[in-house]
């Protein structure tokens, strides 16, 4: 009996054209599925949709906000809210929340009229940028199959459908990957430039520097004769100056944090009302597991990764695996809530699946499943049941 081949089918198109059929496709299929279950099951769910009042009846926009979206709406809407010391760990405050993202949501409002609107806008646009920069990053090391694989498992990916809503995790991977990308090539003022804007997206983002060094040290390192000559290391350890600018964005919150609240480290004491604390990392998937179905769907996710990135580590580079590594245990490290939307933006992940997909059968095998998952997931994120949040 024969089996379909999605690989031997793929077209052999330009990668921004394949790009842009894989978004368009993915994203229409998601919002069919997100449109009926939400018709369907929303009486079932949590009542956490965030869309603005003119947006309700506009199902198949108001699909793509739940969860932390209310809280990125507020801060674009009305600003951060001015705290105690004492509210900081006593109630949920939006100081918890970076600043980039719903600062990019606010001045394009000026132009679209709608915050939502506008995050959607720049969460789809960052995810198109994000499948571009992957193909390249890609291909420094792999050949085209392996680098078109990539963007694919990109979009398939179970919880894939987060990129395109309004969260933070579409900049936040752009951003990861044009650091990276440029940091490969040696571009290394536009690397600082964007870490600094990374470092203004999520709290994990300023670690980006540890990776970005490893990077731009180690072939000087390698390189014995540069070594031995002082003008030479100079000349090329200098750029690495660069770097230092990725700390300042999230120094610059750590300013404003203290200015809002008194506590220069607010952002991170408000964890703690999302039953956020610091823990042994097995206790702490154990718990999870041994937990509601969410938190144990969440804690098999993180399993699951956390042995593939371990047991092919050998099949990326260095610095790509030390990004893994941080980006699963920080974390993982402070409770088991949301790991899958932490994973998503772990794009070495869609590299390893492309590498190792190497015959007709197992690239097939892993396409299906991804989008079958992902479809499945959809149901359940779209209508805020509390499986992925």
């Amino acid at each position: 009996m024969n089996s379909i081949s999605f690989s031997k089918h793929r077209p052999h198109v330009p990668e921004i054209k394949y790009i842009l059929l894989m978004f368009f496709s993915t994203r229409i299929i998601l919002s069919i599925i997100g449109v009926i279950s939400r018709k369907i099951l929303s009486v079932y769910g949590e009542s956490q949709f965030a869309c603005q009042p003119d947006w309700i009846g506009h199902v198949w926009l108001d699909i793509w906000g739940v969860w932390d979206t209310g809280w990125y709406m507020k801060i674009s809407q009305s600003g951060y809210t001015p705290v105690s010391l004492g509210q900081v760990i006593s109630q949920e405050t939006n100081i918890a929340f970076f600043p980039l993202y719903p600062l990019l949501m606010r001045l394009l409002s000026l132009v679209t009229g709608n915050e939502y609107l506008a995050g959607l806008i720049i969460s789809n646009f960052c995810l198109i940028i994000s499948c571009v920069y992957l193909y390249r990053l890609v291909r420094l090391d792999y050949d085209e199959d392996t680098s078109i694989k990539s963007i694919k498992y990109l979009l398939l990916f179970p919880v894939s459908f987060i990129l395109s809503g309004v969260f933070t995790e579409s900049l936040y991977l752009t951003l990861t990957l044009v650091c990276f990308y440029y940091a490969r090539t040696s571009k290394w003022y536009i690397v600082g430039i964007t870490g600094f804007f990374l470092s203004l997206t999520r709290s994990t983002g300023v670690l980006i520097i540890l990776p970005l060094l490893y990077e731009g040290l180690m072939p000087l390192i390698r390189d014995k004769e540069n070594l031995k000559n002082l003008k030479n290391s100079m000349h090329k350890i200098l750029p690495l100056f660069y770097l230092s600018l990725i700390p300042l964005g999230t120094i610059s919150f750590m300013i404003f944090n203290y200015h809002l609240t008194g506590d220069f480290m607010a952002f991170a004491h408000a964890q703690v009302m999302w039953q956020r604390h610091f823990g042994n990392p097995l206790e702490i998937l154990l718990n999870g597991y041994h937990g509601n179905t969410g938190t144990a769907f969440e804690a098999v996710f993180a399993v699951i990764t956390i042995f593939i990135v371990i047991l092919f580590y050998r099949k990326i580079r260095f610095s790509y695996w030390l990004f893994c590594m941080y980006s699963l245990f920080v974390p993982l490290c402070t409770g088991i809530q949301s790991m899958p939307r932490f994973i998503l933006v772990i794009f070495p992940i869609y590299i390893l699946f492309a590498d190792i997909t190497k015959n007709h059968i197992s690239e097939d095998l892993v396409t299906l499943s991804f989008a079958l998952l992902q479809g499945f997931l959809m149901v359940f994120w779209t209508n805020s049941f509390n499986l992925v949040v």
